[in-house]
């Protein structure tokens, strides 16, 4: 250690020790260090936050746990975009309930043929039978073989076996039409719970394809437009004027699904009906011509008995109504000549990478909106906005045929928010925690309530800021304690400290340290205070009556606990939160706590108990001071002014410096 025996206190030694560390320990802990401010700092962690929750939902979303959610916010964007209206290219006829009653069930082969033969006097471009028929029933006179063979334009469902065990065997369709490009599977690709949602073309018994019965209709349909299927870059299926990909777990709504065959997603154009439906009776009695010429025509059962009906996007939830499996077929013929003429396009949707990016951005959107919006009520308000605006923007995009994952974004978007803010508000309680901790001891708890509640807390660090300083000191304590038990000498000086205290939080200061008998308090600090001085003041009058009583009780009891002086000083010091990063304390650095404690050891020479310096007299309004003189104190090398400190007024009076000044040096 180098420095003067003499160096005056307040005045800072230089220490220099050596280190054991070698270099590379010492770079470990400076990047233990650097990396320790980084962590701390709020926008990186609102950033990683965002990537924690990013990561998050990405990973639960692969999994297929938000799926079925993902999926009814799908079917409430196709209800939305249907926009209902008749469908101009298939029709229907179904079997109901009057028509087996007239004609029992399953409809004959003799009256199935004169079904066929009338609808097909009317023209269509195709009829479809979506009715299994491996087995004759009866009336059957060879006059359904005789009508299939006559019209090339009809088409009859068959059902692929399922599994190799045997319990669900295959349905084979009419002897005329097994091994033909008329025979289609009626197979219909369902969600759980029998929802509707993808249109089946092709699919396959790893021997041999086959083609689904929408898709070999719109076929039907579509030559008479000399439109054929072709093969597309990729594999994709070429029809007319649109290119036909297979819905995959690539993109769109699907992350894991049943992808055999060649599916692609129904669009339930014109709502979950719109097609023209007779009955049977209907067709067999009157003339529907006008429904039939130049369309795809397609026979089903209409009846609840049967059960052939499916969910859609049109009744899941509450509305149970459901919609006959012909109707699916229908509605698949009807997009398929629709994306062949050009009329229509295909839903897309986002590569997963982009996907992903799309929901990183909301994340890192959300962690914005926790780290800028600390109040509940504003935070609140501003998710709500931004679920709202997610949803605006995934309904636009739906309409311009681009499905974009609104679910994904809404939970990347609320918990990165929720998260961060999290964060940050256990942080501040942290902060909120250490700065009660750091001053529970020093300030009115009143006090320490409003600065916990302001946003005006005392910045790490510290600042530059004006505040008066008390420093009071008890008359010949060190000779009073040498004669009285430590224990009881430790009684008395908490009792008097409980005074002193009370009297300094009493008008607003802040106690910031016990120098033996000896007390440190600042006005103006923490919190700002425009009156701080006058707040000094008052709190050392206080201060002085207490320090009285207290004294004389003490000499009743025949202790010789003396008087307590008082130096107050007022200026700029740096004020803030200084220690180790472990431990850190609030206090105040600078020549005016040196000053203020010269000014409480000037008392005892000038015959005073209460000295304030010429900055004091000059700062506070509702007291008089009189003119002492300029002393040069310990520590300083200009004369500062002396006032000892007079009784209140209410108005401050006009005051008169002597002309000549006297200067005496203390030490």
């Amino acid at each position: 250690m180098t420095g003067d025996a003499g160096a005056e206190p307040g005045h800072t030694a230089m220490i220099e020790a050596g280190s054991s560390l070698t270099k590379p320990e010492r770079r470990g802990l400076s990047a233990k260090s650097r990396i320790a401010k980084i962590l701390r700092n709020s926008m990186l962690r609102a950033l990683l936050s965002a990537q924690v929750i990013a990561a998050l939902v990405v990973v639960v979303r692969d999994h297929g746990l938000l799926q079925p959610a993902e999926l009814a916010i799908y079917d409430a964007l196709r209800v939305v975009w249907a926009h209902p209206a008749p469908a101009d290219d298939v029709m229907l006829v179904g079997m109901t309930e009057p028509d087996i009653q007239r004609w029992h069930y399953p409809l004959s082969d003799d009256l199935l043929a004169d079904l066929l033969t009338r609808l097909a006097s009317w023209h269509p471009r195709a009829i479809g039978v979506d009715i299994y028929r491996d087995m004759p029933v009866e009336p059957s006179t060879g006059k359904l073989a005789a009508v299939l063979k006559a019209h090339p334009e009809i088409y009859w469902v068959f059902k692929l076996a399922e599994g190799h065990d045997g319990s669900h065997p295959g349905i084979k369709p009419p002897p005329e039409l097994v091994g033909t490009d008329r025979a289609a599977l009626a197979d219909i690709a369902a969600d759980p719970g029998d929802v509707a949602r993808r249109g089946l073309l092709y699919a396959d018994d790893g021997v041999q394809n086959y083609t689904g019965l929408g898709m070999a209709l719109a076929l039907q349909y579509l030559a008479g437009d000399r439109i054929q299927p072709e093969a597309a870059a990729d594999d994709n299926l070429k029809l007319g004027k649109a290119v036909i990909p297979p819905l995959d777990d690539q993109r769109g709504p699907y992350l894991t699904f049943d992808a055999r065959g060649y599916q692609i997603l129904l669009d339930f154009k014109g709502g979950a009906q719109p097609f023209p439906l007779k009955t049977v009776a209907q067709v067999m009695d009157g003339d529907v011509s006008s429904l039939v010429r130049g369309r795809v025509v397609i026979i089903g059962d209409a009846l609840e008995s049967v059960k052939d009906f499916f969910a859609s996007p049109f009744n899941v939830g509450f509305n149970t109504d459901r919609v006959f499996g012909m109707a699916i077929h229908a509605h698949l013929v009807d997009q398929l000549i629709r994306l062949a003429h050009g009329r229509s396009q295909m839903l897309d949707g986002l590569p997963r990478l982009d996907e992903d990016a799309w929901i990183w951005v909301w994340a890192v959107a959300g962690a914005v909106l926790g780290l800028t919006m600390r109040s509940t009520i504003a935070a609140a308000g501003a998710s709500v906005a931004g679920v709202g605006v997610i949803g605006v923007i995934t309904w636009g995009a739906f309409g311009e045929n681009l499905l974009l994952p609104a679910l994904p974004a809404v939970l990347a978007w609320l918990g990165a928010a929720a998260f961060t803010n999290q964060l940050l508000h256990a942080a501040s309680n942290r902060a909120r925690q250490r700065l009660r901790k750091s001053f529970e001891h020093f300030l009115p708890p009143a006090v320490i309530a409003d600065m916990v509640r302001s946003e005006e807390l005392p910045r790490l660090g510290g600042e530059r800021r004006e505040i008066s300083v008390i420093f009071t000191d008890v008359a010949s304590f060190t000779t009073f304690s040498e004669g009285v038990d430590p224990e009881r000498l430790a009684s008395i000086l908490n009792e008097y400290l409980e005074g002193v205290c009370a009297a300094i939080f009493k008008h607003g200061g802040l106690v910031n340290a016990f120098l033996g008998d000896g007390v440190l308090a600042f006005f103006g600090a923490p919190q700002p205070q425009v009156d701080h001085a006058d707040r000094a003041v008052a709190a050392a009058f206080d201060i002085n009556r207490f320090a009285e009583r207290f004294s004389q009780q003490q000499r009743a009891q025949g202790v010789n606990f003396l008087h307590t002086r008082i130096g107050i000083h007022t200026g700029f010091a740096f004020v803030g939160m200084v220690g180790s990063h472990d431990r850190l304390q609030y206090t105040a650095l600078g020549d005016l706590l040196n000053t203020a404690s010269r000014l409480e050891g000037l008392n005892k020479a000038i015959g005073t108990r209460i000295c304030v310096s010429g900055e004091i007299a000059r700062t506070v309004t509702k007291y008089q001071c009189r003119p002492i003189g300029a002393f040069i104190v310990k520590g300083r090398s200009i004369p500062i002014a002396i006032r000892p400190a007079g009784s209140s007024a209410t108005r401050r009076p006009t005051m008169r410096l002597r002309s000549t000044t006297r200067r005496h040096r203390f030490s």
